[in-house]
């Protein structure tokens, strides 16, 4: 049995899987400090057969066993945080780590794949909207990370356009970052100036059906995301693009990024998209990242 494992921003979840089926899950609210991660873990594990692996999918980069973070803003503990050491010494098992992105959108090719139609692209990427904007490459059928485990890192590029509310430096120190536009912290952050009401993303989506600011807010938002495809697209040519994560999988979303990007003058733009393992793309990708 794997026990797969899954760091957002905001949850914690935890799941026994087996033959890539996943027979057991929890799910808790992340943590604020290094000192409660380890309750937390007891928590999601508690009751559960000992596994003979341990995968887990985490929001960050790692390196030799430890995680840091891109937006120093989202897990503020989360700099080399020895995430591997301390899963190792509780489960005493081998552990793998990965980004969480790079894991779902293995998740989301795997997915595809086990179709067996023979029309699953060779060349994937995927978005993730949602706390923060993550991103993961599939090229030539193979998940790429890179020596730093930055592929497709797409939430970190830069984005040609302006947020509704001006705000322009990014919790990772650079500026005009796509995930100040588009994520749900950056829509909450600008529909509140806007409206000049503590607002969140979900309430934003709402009022987007018959308010013109907020339509302008999530629109502006959507084409940025498409011109972030398309720059990925001229790069590595892609076959597919997958759209997931709570604010990309929102009401209208993804309509709004396809109406972008078929605005754009891109050459044979790829198929659009939405992610089909929903919330489990992250903890069936970092399973079968082991099989």
């Amino acid at each position: 049995m794997l026990l797969a494992i899954d760091i957002g921003g905001t949850k914690l979840a935890a799941a026994m899987v087996e033959d890539g089926t996943i027979v057991a899950r929890r799910q808790v609210p992340m943590v604020t400090g290094a000192a409660q991660f380890s309750t937390a873990i007891e928590a999601l594990v508690d009751g559960w057969p000992g596994p003979a692996q341990v995968s887990v999918a985490t929001t960050g980069y790692i390196d030799d066993g430890k995680v840091y973070p891109v937006n120093r803003n989202i897990i503020s503990f989360w700099n080399g945080f020895p995430l591997a050491q301390l899963l190792r010494q509780r489960f005493g098992c081998p552990v793998a780590l990965f980004n969480d992105a790079q894991a779902a959108a293995w998740g989301e090719y795997c997915a595809r794949r086990d179709e067996g139609d023979g029309t699953h692209p060779a060349n994937l990427l995927f978005i993730t909207l949602s706390t923060g904007v993550g991103g993961g490459l599939v090229l030539d059928h193979r998940l790429r990370a890179g020596p730093h485990g930055l592929a497709g890192h797409v939430g970190h590029a830069p984005a040609r356009l302006a947020p509704a509310d001006g705000a322009v430096v990014c919790g990772c120190g650079r500026l005009g970052c796509l995930e100040m536009l588009a994520s749900g912290t950056a829509l909450a952050r600008q529909a509140s100036v806007i409206f000049q009401e503590t607002l969140d993303s979900a309430r934003l989506f709402a009022l987007a059906a018959d308010e013109p600011r907020a339509a302008a807010i999530v629109d502006n938002a959507a084409l940025a995301v498409a011109e972030a495809i398309a720059g990925y697209h001229m790069i590595v040519d892609l076959d597919e693009v997958v759209i997931g994560g709570s604010v990309g999988l929102a009401s209208g979303m993804l309509g709004r990024i396809s109406a972008a990007l078929a605005g754009l003058p891109l050459a044979s733009p790829p198929r659009l998209s939405a992610a089909r393992l929903g919330a489990d793309a992250g903890l069936l990708g970092a399973a079968a990242a082991l099989a």
